[in-house]
């Protein structure tokens, strides 16, 4: 059986407004008009991407683009971090402490020292072709 409903209003200005209306819920660039679509793309846990205003003939390249966006941004990311200026030979013990240091640094955004260099922008650009490519082999059809 249907309940019957009470409209419940609040005080706007001099006007009274129903109360619980959606424009009240939603940013102006989150709602959407009749005939639109939007591309949501989960990229990790708790982490959300949109893509607004697509049709269905682009959402298969945008739903790749994201997908390849991702894998370069990890890419790039991991290119970017720093590593020692001169070859020299290491212990794996020495290996592993600077393996951690460089990642633990560059999640904390901290200070590297200056004798240290990070990726070039070739070596950056490489890795994110590099990642292009790897992500390409990932898409289903």
């Amino acid at each position: 059986m249907d309940q019957p409903t009470t409209t419940l209003y609040v005080k706007k200005g001099r006007r009274y407004v129903p109360y619980g209306n959606v424009a009240d819920w939603h940013h102006d660039g989150d709602r959407m008009q009749a005939g639109e679509f939007r591309l949501t793309h989960c990229v990790g846990d708790g982490s959300t991407r949109y893509y607004y205003n697509i049709t269905p003939d682009n959402a298969a390249f945008l739903a790749a683009a994201g997908i390849a966006r991702v894998a370069m941004e990890e890419a790039i990311r991991e290119a970017a971090k720093f590593n020692p200026k001169e070859a020299m030979p290491l212990t794996p013990q020495q290996q592993e402490i600077i393996q951690r240091f460089r990642d633990e640094m560059a999640a904390a955004g901290g200070l590297l020292p200056i004798y240290w260099t990070n990726g070039t922008a070739a070596e950056i650009a490489a890795a994110g072709v590099a990642a292009v490519q790897t992500a390409a082999g990932k898409v289903q059809p």
